[in-house]
């Protein structure tokens, strides 16, 4: 447990000391990339960001069908976290741009500890509130509490 705690905290450290980033990835008028918030699209992730923990296919749906989440747009944003540096993972299906079924979205936001879900997820809505302004559902954050919190 111990040995768990030590990588995690190390990872939080190298996310901070990174500093503090969002992306989007989803349907925007370039397409389902990653994107910036001042409108950068970023092709490769796993190449151009050093220690990104997820590849294209698990962005593009990935992380929602490995939850086994239904394909129901409904506004109910999911999460995971991890990476060499701490990153956080918020995805949702997503329907507010692309109207095909399997249409997702999601934030990657690193440079925030554990627990700090909801302050990372409060973070990406301030660096791309046009993303939050055009969903049909309002964006809820599911589970967003450090089970240890809630006494589990």
């Amino acid at each position: 447990m111990a040995e768990a705690v030590s990588k995690l905290q190390t990872a939080v450290d190298r996310g901070r000391s990174e500093g503090k980033l969002v992306l989007f990835f989803g349907a925007d008028p370039m397409g389902h990339y990653l994107h910036t918030p001042k409108g950068k699209t970023i092709w490769d992730a796993c190449r151009d960001i050093p220690d990104f923990p997820w590849s294209m296919p698990l962005l593009d749906g990935g992380l929602l069908r490995n939850g086994e989440r239904t394909d129901i747009y409904d506004g109910k944003v999911f999460w995971t976290c991890g990476g060499l540096s701490f990153w956080y993972a918020f995805f949702w299906w997503d329907r507010s741009a692309d109207k095909r079924s399997a249409s997702n979205s999601g934030f990657y936001v690193r440079g925030f500890g554990w627990p700090e879900t909801t302050a990372a997820f409060d973070y990406a809505s301030e660096q791309f509130p046009r993303i939050f302004a055009r969903q049909k559902h309002p964006l809820i954050l599911q589970n967003p509490r450090d089970p240890v919190e809630e006494g589990a």
